[in-house]
């Protein structure tokens, strides 16, 4: 049942106007992808405009180089703003850094139940696994200028999961490719990506402190440092042009929020269909609880015990009282800030609840669980010894 302070409109507060507006609007119907209409034109126009900027920055390196071209001065500033614009260039998708690649020769299970999820969710199977010691999360992605589908999967999530969750996990994360999510896009992911460098760069004004006798030092862009000097000048600067930097990518965000909802919604609906509801609903609880799901791990890890004895550990989402996971989800809302894109998990949870129960076409059984613990045995020792030097 779904959590009454999470979907009322008397809190609301609780989780931003938007977000409950999106899930009011499908709240009882079953959710499509998002509408290629003027919002999703908007989008690429913004987008396009945020790229058109580094492209301009280019050609007035070029030609002032061409107009200069006899003059030091010239190319040290020509070189300097095409250092800008190679900065903020479109880059394509790369794997976390930390992340290490398997091959289906290392880990054939943990291949074979993810082409069989990725099949039942209509998607393309994962050309390549990546697997980090560090994250709590799982995601499809699509890497370098190729756009290969990849697979990313946080080995301590992967730890605290049962065989079930994992079947919603690979489903959860290789629905966002169906989703039609236009983020998920190189151009407007990019222009995104592109329009928060500029803004951190431009207004983010915090200057370390080099010697007692150094520059200013200033907190943020509101100056309240000491002996401010020649940065004062820069900061303000920094600011003018960051000030509409930060607007683009402020409506460029508003833009996405709702379409990137609706198909976060939709992805749902489809993993569901793909390792049936209860699968996804249980994943999605276990990323609710992720503290409680990293503390058994945690101590456990540093008491040096064994994977099988880490895994027997973690509390399964059957053995949670609901209410702490419903308050969780609340909490959960209630950090979510402007540059979120995605749902709650709150409201995820909530509309597949309110929603017709699917049983779902595959899954993965206790033994092909196991068989990938064996498979990733040393990649999850190597996880648990990371883990016991974490600080307490």
């Amino acid at each position: 049942m779904a959590s009454p302070t999470a979907t009322s409109e008397a809190n609301a507060g609780f989780v931003r106007r938007d977000d409950h507006r999106t899930f009011i609007r499908l709240r009882g119907r079953r959710p499509g992808r998002p509408d290629p209409g003027i919002t999703r034109a908007l989008t690429y126009l913004m987008s396009a405009a945020v790229h058109a900027i580094t492209a301009a920055i280019m050609a007035a390196a070029i030609v002032v180089v061409v107009i200069w071209h006899d003059k030091v001065l010239g190319w040290l500033f020509g070189a300097g703003l095409a250092a800008v614009a190679l900065w903020s260039r479109p880059r394509a998708v790369r794997p976390p850094d930390g992340a290490e690649e398997v091959s289906r020769a290392e880990a054939p299970t943990l291949f074979e139940v993810a082409d069989r999820v990725a099949h039942a969710a209509g998607v393309a199977p994962p050309a390549t696994v990546y697997l980090h010691d560090r994250l709590f999360a799982c995601a499809h992605l699509r890497v370098g200028v190729r756009r290969r589908p990849a697979l990313v999967i946080g080995l301590p999530l992967l730890l605290t999961l049962t065989p079930r969750e994992r079947a919603g996990m690979l489903a959860v994360a290789f629905s966002e490719d169906v989703g039609g999510d236009p983020a998920r896009g190189l151009l407007v992911r990019s222009a995104l990506l592109t329009a928060g460098e500029w803004r951190h760069a431009l207004l983010s004004a915090r200057v370390e402190r080099h010697r007692p006798t150094g520059d200013a030092v200033i907190d943020n862009v509101w100056f309240p440092g000491e002996r401010i000097g020649s940065q004062l000048i820069g900061k303000i600067t920094g600011a003018v042009l960051g000030w509409p930097l930060f607007l683009a990518e402020f409506a460029l965000t508003r833009l996405l929020a709702g379409q990137s909802q609706v198909a976060r919604y939709y992805a749902d609906q489809v993993a569901a269909r793909a390792v049936s509801t209860p699968a996804v609903l249980r994943y999605l609880d276990a990323l609710t609880m992720a503290d409680g799901r990293l503390t058994p791990i945690l101590s456990a890890a540093r008491r040096g015990a064994s994977i099988d004895e880490i895994r027997r550990a973690v509390p399964l989402s059957g053995d949670v009282d609901r209410e702490a996971v419903i308050a969780r989800r609340e909490a959960s809302s209630a950090r979510r800030t402007w540059r979120d894109l995605a749902p709650p998990l709150a409201l995820r949870a909530a509309l597949l609840e309110e929603g017709d129960a699917q049983e779902g076409s595959t899954g993965i059984d206790e033994a092909e669980s196991d068989r990938i613990d064996a498979e990733l045995s040393h990649h999850l020792a190597r996880t648990v010894r990371t883990l016991s030097q974490s600080s307490p």
